[in-house]
């Protein structure tokens, strides 16, 4: 190990080590039963679970009914989420969550299965440090770390009981892999992690099958471009195994429910633009949904992207895929911001690729934005505390109440604040388009991608890497 190697690998520890006891001390305190029991979808993850660890089976039938009798996850009658056909009670959500949290649940119930949530959590900043790391200074790689993890979507969604945030460092890990590994790789047995990683993210939720498909096309991608060489032959001969995932998961839609797409279908999804755009513009910019409000830090990734695109544009429109598959699919869902989840959560699978233009742009320019990153930092854990201070006595903050009234519905800020902020929580899905809030909000972003592209066309070619 090189002298380099020792402080940037201690660096990481200490990283992951703070940013893991936040996160954990935060998420367990927060989701406690005592405090909030399971609710919305959450039960349903965990009797899939239990159905799996019990009865070797996805057949939820016995699984309910234990659950009926006990009462131990719920606590309460609850309606099953399945799709009952020839005496099969097939569930409705995917079971990748629940294959996940099989063996927690069994060592700890409800809390195990939460507490094992915040561990995967926890892969976020370490491989976000690990690869800030090779392009800032190790001070200038944790305090990013730090500021872009230490907020409110990881502290309370890494206990949440809902694939969004898994997705999110799963689709962060394969990504970073992407950029920096897969251009050198001879390994097939690395490929191989790679493709299988990329197409069981459908069993997350069917959603993400189309974020399967962009990092299928940007490992192909990414291996054409090295040549005709070890990399390339590394690729093309595992790349088949990315379509394991999603044709395994077709052949169980097809014994649950006798399609190879499962029950969700098209009717769960809107044909109406203006209302799709309202959920898409509401998932960034809602003053409750929006992972700007939630996370403003990220506003600067939003400065960086002019400038990331012109360093690196081929993986600037990967980048842009990889994006869009991850917030079009929830935008066009009937069920408004996912109804009974916490607040927030259909933006948390891609709410951390705005690291990427951010680490890419900090990293190239290190000498004339590093020291910005400390203070930008502070700020906002400044921030996300004073958030804190509303969420965490109230923990029904954080999960919606559908009200068009600004009084009536769900937000991060007091009342007396949230008539300046950007609300879409219209139901004629027309009048956000003119509401002086929304409108504010609009102007903002646009100013902010006005600066960053004035900034990117005057900075300089980047400088080598730092280290």
């Amino acid at each position: 190990m090189t002298t380099s190697q020792r402080p940037a690998r201690a660096t990481h520890a200490r990283v992951g080590l703070f940013v893991f006891a936040v996160a954990i001390a935060i998420a367990v305190y927060a989701a406690r039963p005592t405090r909030l029991p399971v609710t919305g979808d959450e039960p349903h993850y965990l009797i899939m679970a239990d159905g799996l660890l019990s009865d070797h089976s996805f057949d939820l039938r016995n699984a309910y009914a234990r659950e009926a009798r006990t009462h131990t996850l719920y606590g309460g009658p609850l309606d099953p989420h399945v799709f009952i056909s020839d005496h099969r009670w097939a569930p409705y959500h995917a079971p990748g969550l629940a294959i996940l949290l099989a063996w927690p649940l069994a060592a700890g119930g409800s809390a195990g299965a939460k507490i094992a949530l915040c561990l995967l959590a926890g892969l976020l900043p370490v491989a976000l440090v690990g690869w800030f790391d090779r392009k800032m200074s190790h001070a200038t790689a944790a305090w990013l770390t730090i500021g872009v993890t230490v907020a409110l979507p990881f502290g309370f969604g890494a206990s949440q009981v809902y694939p969004d945030l898994v997705a999110g460092v799963a689709s962060i890990v394969l990504v970073l892999w992407l950029i920096e590994c897969a251009p050198g790789s001879r390994r097939r047995a690395a490929w191989l992690t790679f493709w299988m990683g990329a197409g069981a993210l459908p069993w997350l939720n069917v959603k993400f099958l189309a974020t399967t498909i962009i990092f299928a096309l940007g490992g192909l991608s990414a291996a054409w471009r090295t040549g005709r060489n070890g990399t390339w032959k590394a690729a093309v001969t595992t790349c088949a195994s990315v379509a394991v995932g999603p044709l395994a998961l077709a052949g169980l839609h097809f014994w649950g429910v006798g399609s190879l797409f499962g029950p969700r279908g098209r009717a769960e999804l809107t044909t109406s633009f203006s209302r799709a755009a309202m959920m898409f513009l509401g998932l960034h910019l809602d003053q409750s949904q929006g992972l700007f409000l939630q996370h403003p830090l990220m506003l600067a990734g939003l400065v960086a992207w002019p400038a990331f695109a012109r360093l690196r544009p081929r993986l600037a429109m990967f980048w842009l895929a990889l994006y869009a598959s991850l917030m079009v699919p929830n935008s066009l869902e009937l069920a408004r911001f996912g109804v009974g989840g916490p607040v927030g959560r259909f933006a948390w699978s891609a709410l951390w690729l705005w690291a990427i233009p951010l680490g890419f742009v900090v990293g190239a320019h290190h000498d004339a934005v590093g020291r910005w990153v400390k203070p930008a930092v502070v700020g906002s854990l400044v921030y996300q505390a004073l958030l804190a201070v509303r969420w965490l006595p109230d923990l029904g903050v954080l999960f919606p109440r559908l009200e068009e009234q600004l009084s009536a519905r769900d937000s991060l800020f007091p009342i007396g604040v949230r008539y300046a902020l950007p609300s879409f929580y219209f139901w004629d899905f027309s009048s956000y388009w003119t509401y002086l809030p929304n409108v504010a909000a609009y102007s903002i972003v646009g100013a902010l991608v006005i600066v960053g592209v004035r900034l990117s066309r005057l900075s300089r070619p980047p400088a080598p890497c730092y280290h």
